[in-house]
């Protein structure tokens, strides 16, 4: 009698569970549709920062375009990509695009699976022609994918544009060499166009969840720094806004809620959160880097995604981006989307706040569309990182801390620089074997 009665209580406190959380979703929605109806895109990006983010896919279809500056979508993007000149990476968009919807969504046929693979080939097509200066890298078609199940291939190709020019601009930078403060030699660029021609934007910033892990958890830090693991662990979250590494749609998607209404560095502090919450299991393993890699790429089923995205937004306010760069003593380039976020995308938000006329706010987008085609037009040499005050450092960190973060930096693209292919495959698809046999190849251990 008493087991029955505990479970009596516990069915009565789950149902007082699920309707409290029907009445907040509620509330919720009724609050987000009120700003979206006032565009109230400020009031709209914290929404989307706060637990259940825009809550359903139905306020997303409203929110994200709005968030993007493309709410009033146009019948057909203009002019149609095929009248377009052809784009020199669409034979690799074709090599990826067959890999895509193998595990969301689920349980459809394999008719339904081409028909979204034939059309994430026009939606991406769409993007490189329209913008020729951009430049492929595997794990755009995982974002890509997102946006086209949301909102149907018109929409997705339109959405997708100012993701890639103001949000993930940084991987598509072309033959991107190293030009940190120091006189280092540049990477050269690998012979194949197939992916990325240099990784070298993304590694700096990887190299900076290091940073992050160091000042949050030291203990955890110093097994992982003697194992030797690298930042590799989480090249694919970042690049893929986690929709690689994640099979469940709604947590993807309550993801992509998050990376819309922040800085692009959002999904770095989101890695290391997830890293940060991972350190019983870590610290048990033992300090093996294959092993670690492999234990970190994978990202549990059954994550907590809102108690994750609390921690990264406190990691965000201790860590600012300008703040980690300074105490990583690692500049990203002053023309990355994070550091001109404020300048090219936060001054959209302050117009459409004030309620400007329509035709202003179209004349000030074209404007930061023109900027953000100009900056990857730039050659390496035009490019510069983010100078590096010796004596702020001082002020937020050892100086041993940042000898190390750049010998960190300089390992991975000694890695890098021996093999980007087999760097990419091991990031991708984070095999042990694979691993070891990088690691032990290039002695990084």
């Amino acid at each position: 009698m008493p087991r029955q009665r505990k479970r009596i209580r516990r069915s009565n406190n789950n149902n007082n569970n699920n309707i409290s959380k029907k009445n907040d979703n509620h509330s919720k929605t009724t609050a987000v549709n009120g700003e979206w109806k006032v565009r109230n895109i400020t009031a709209l990006r914290a929404m989307g920062r706060s637990p259940g983010g825009f809550v359903n896919n139905d306020l997303r279809r409203k929110i994200w375009p709005l968030l993007l500056y493309c709410d009033q979508l146009p019948e057909k993007p203009s002019p149609a990509y095929t009248e377009l000149d052809t784009h020199k990476d669409e034979n690799q968009v074709e090599l990826d695009i067959i890999r895509s919807f193998n595990t969301y969504p689920q349980d459809i046929p394999d008719e339904k699976k081409q028909e979204l693979r034939t059309q994430l080939t026009s939606v991406i097509t769409h993007v490189l022609r329209t913008h020729p200066k951009l430049h492929y890298y595997q794990g755009f078609h995982d974002i890509a994918s997102i946006f086209l199940l949301l909102f149907g291939e018109k929409d997705a190709s339109i959405l997708m544009e100012n993701v890639s020019l103001f949000l993930i601009r940084y991987p598509f930078f072309k033959k991107h060499i190293c030009t940190m403060n120091d006189n280092e030699n540049p990477l050269p660029a690998p012979s194949s166009n197939a992916m990325l021609d240099s990784l070298d934007p993304i590694l700096r910033e990887i190299t900076m969840i290091d940073t992050i892990i160091q000042h949050e958890d030291p203990k955890l830090h110093i097994h992982m720094t003697e194992s030797g693991v690298l930042p590799f662990y989480c090249l694919s979250w970042i690049i893929t806004w986690f929709s690689h590494d994640i099979d469940d749609i709604s947590k993807i998607v309550r993801l992509f809620d998050l990376f819309l209404s922040s800085n692009p560095l959002m999904p770095l502090y989101v890695a290391a959160a997830l890293v940060l919450s991972r350190r019983q299991l870590v610290l048990k393993e033992s300090p093996d880097p294959s092993m670690i890699h492999t234990l970190l790429t994978k990202v549990p089923k059954n994550i907590n995604i809102e108690l994750l995205i609390k921690r990264a937004i406190e990691l965000e306010k201790l860590y600012p981006p300008y703040e980690l760069q300074q105490s990583s003593g690692i500049g990203l380039d002053q023309e990355s989307s994070v550091n001109t976020y404020k300048e090219m995308w936060l001054k959209m938000v302050i117009i459409d706040d004030n309620n400007e006329e329509k035709d202003n706010k179209q004349q000030l987008l074209q404007s930061m569309r023109k900027k953000a085609q100009d900056i990857l037009a730039m050659s390496a040499n035009e490019r510069t990182p983010l100078p590096i005050d010796p004596k702020r450092v001082a002020t937020i960190s050892n100086n041993s801390n940042i000898s190390f973060g750049k010998q960190l930096l300089d390992k991975m693209r000694q890695s890098y620089k021996h093999d980007p292919m087999l760097w990419t495959t091991v990031a991708l698809s984070a095999g042990v074997i694979t691993f070891a046999v990088a690691t032990d190849q290039f002695g990084l251990v």
